[in-house]
């Protein structure tokens, strides 16, 4: 499956590299990006992995780390899948995307 990411999702993803370069170490960027491609391969592998949303039924939260996750919906018909947004579980949540 193609996965394509949303303005929301680049920009979101890219936030939270910015708050672990100001706050934290080289290492924890590293590992917040590969953990991000793990589990969008595994997404890839099998779309159903993560749960749905109990906000909407049509998009699932995946779990990067204990700090992250992110929102994806998937397409079926055409073969896609969309990360939405990226979320630091450290926000508020009535933040949340979903």
């Amino acid at each position: 499956m193609e996965v394509i990411w949303s303005v929301k999702a680049r920009i979101t993803f890219f936030k939270i590299l910015d708050y672990l370069n100001a706050n934290w170490t080289q290492k924890e960027i590293i590992q917040f990006s590969q953990r991000t491609i793990i589990t969008i391969n595994a997404i890839k592998k099998n779309p159903g992995i993560f749960p749905v949303s109990m906000k909407n039924k049509e998009i699932r939260k995946a779990i990067v780390d204990s700090n992250n996750l992110f929102f994806y919906k998937i397409d079926t018909y055409h073969q896609k899948i969309f990360l939405l947004t990226f979320f630091d579980c450290r926000q508020d949540p009535k933040k949340s995307f979903i």
